[in-house]
This record gives structure tokens, C-alpha cells and sequence, in this order.
């Protein structure tokens, strides 16, 4: 065979070839980082004042898009309310999902743990697994619905059925608006009742960090109630350039398990 002849025949099996046989196999990771601070008053007969330190980090494998992805998640947060009676309150989870250009769809898992009281929120240790469905629908470009729905598993009466639903708009492909609000039955009669609304700003395309405040309202049956305010940064790690990118196509915040109030997700 002619040399000539040879080149080329090589040269269109290199064309025709999967893409995926040459694509950077890290290309379907994306990642996202997330510290905060979170301020939480609960007025009771004396008001309790508590800090809240929160680290979270989540990781996302695309198998395709559209396609199914598979994320996993962590996080703990530092909390200071008692004097000499700190408490980590930590979580770790995955979800299932699909995803196109028309929204997500999935379910999700998560442990959750309490090691110290953590008044008024917890008289106690803690530990509960949480399980449910979540979906985003990208109504438009700048305009995401949500919604979520499970129940969760643990001792002394933390068992509960929750459910939430959300909506982000986007005032700009980098500007972010989102409120939402979920409920939370526990079989122990304690029943939470949350409404929160954020915004997040990424300042430079070249520098994955965008910044976000907001505020939690949370009232709990008989009478209590939290009032928390928040702030931090988040780092993204992965294709986009905008925020909204970034928020469609990497780890997805809005996941199926539960969020009572007060910064906490189950």
C-alpha cells in the first residue's frame, strides 16, 4: 500500500474516531466550594445568639450531556451558641439525577449528625439520614423553578416528611436572585417552617468566586422561631464562565435532601 495512501487512511481514523477517546477524561468533574458565616437569633424567654461556621464541598461527574450525572457532598458547620458547649453539626450525601438542557431531575441521600446540643435547635445528640426526589425545570434563561420532596429517619422522634420549593432569576448571566421556602413535619410534633431568600454575584469571568448574602426565617411550632442572617463565597470548579453557566451545568445546590431552616440541611 502506498505510503501516501497509508497517511491518509490513518489520518481518517483519527477524524472519525470518538471525541470522547480524546477528550480530557477530567472535563466531566466539576466541583464547587462553600464557606459562610451564618448569624441566628432565637428569642426566647432570654434571646440565644448562635455563630455558625460553614464549610460545604461537592463534587459532580457528568457521565453525558444531556445525560446522567453523579454527585456527591459534605460539609460541616461550626456552631457556637453555649458558652463552653460547641457542636459540629456535619452531613455527607450523594445524588442520581438527569440532566438536559431543560432542567434536572433526580434523587438524593444524606447522613446527618450532631455531636453536642446545639441549643436551641438540638437538646442532644443527633444523627439522621435523609432521603428524597428534587427537579429544577430552566423555565428560561434566566429563570429556574424548584422543587423537593422526602422524609428522614433517625432516633428520639426525628423522623419527619419535608418539602420545598424554590425559584432563582437571573437579572444578569451573573447576578442571581433566589427565594424559597420548605416544610418540615417532624413525628415529635415539632413542625419547622422556612423562608429564605439569597443573592449571589460572581464580580470577574476569569476568577471562579462568587459572593452571596441572604436571610432564613424559620418558625418552629408553640411559639419559637430563628431569624438568621448569612454571607460567603463560593468557589467553582468547572467549564462555565458565568454564573448561571456554572449553576445549570456543574453541581447542582438544589438536591432532595432536607433543609428545616436556620442554615441546616439534613
Amino acid at each position: 500500500m502506498p505510503l501516501a495512501r497509508t497517511a491518509g487512511l490513518v489520518l481518517a481514523a483519527l477524524t472519525l474516531s470518538p471525541v470522547a477517546a480524546f477528550a480530557n477524561p477530567w472535563d466531566n468533574f466539576s466541583g464547587l466550594l462553600d464557606g459562610g458565616f451564618a448569624y441566628s437569633r432565637v428569642p426566647l424567654h432570654h434571646a440565644v445568639d448562635s455563630d455558625q461556621y460553614t464549610f460545604q464541598g461537592s463534587l459532580l461527574y457528568t457521565i453525558d450531556s444531556p445525560g446522567l450525572n453523579f454527585q456527591i457532598d459534605g460539609g460541616n458547620n461550626f456552631y457556637f451558641a453555649v458558652p463552653h458547649s460547641d457542636a459540629h453539626m456535619w452531613n455527607a450525601g450523594g445524588s442520581v439525577f438527569w440532566r438536559d438542557n431543560k432542567g434536572t431531575f433526580g434523587v438524593s441521600g444524606s447522613y446527618f449528625a450532631v455531636d453536642a446540643p446545639a441549643l436551641p435547635l438540638f437538646a442532644g445528640k443527633r444523627s439522621i439520614a435523609s432521603f428524597g426526589m428534587f427537579g429544577e425545570y430552566y423555565a428560561f434563561g434566566n429563570l429556574s423553578l424548584q422543587f423537593r420532596g422526602g422524609g428522614t429517619a433517625g432516633p428520639m422522634g426525628s423522623s419527619s416528611g419535608y418539602g420545598g420549593g424554590g425559584v432563582t432569576f437571573y437579572e444578569s448571566p451573573d447576578l442571581a436572585l433566589h427565594a424559597e421556602a420548605n416544610f418540615t413535619a417532624f413525628t415529635s410534633g415539632h413542625d419547622w417552617t422556612d423562608v429564605r431568600a439569597e443573592v449571589e454575584y460572581l464580580p470577574f469571568n476569569h476568577m471562579p468566586v462568587s459572593l452571596y448574602a441572604g436571610y432564613d426565617h424559620t418558625t418552629v411550632s408553640y411559639g419559637d422561631n430563628a431569624s438568621t442572617v448569612l454571607a460567603g463565597l463560593k468557589i467553582h470548579f468547572g467549564q462555565g464562565r458565568v454564573l448561571s453557566t456554572y449553576n445549570r451545568t456543574g453541581p447542582t445546590e438544589w438536591t432532595g435532601v432536607g433543609a428545616p431552616g436556620a442554615n441546616i440541611r439534613f
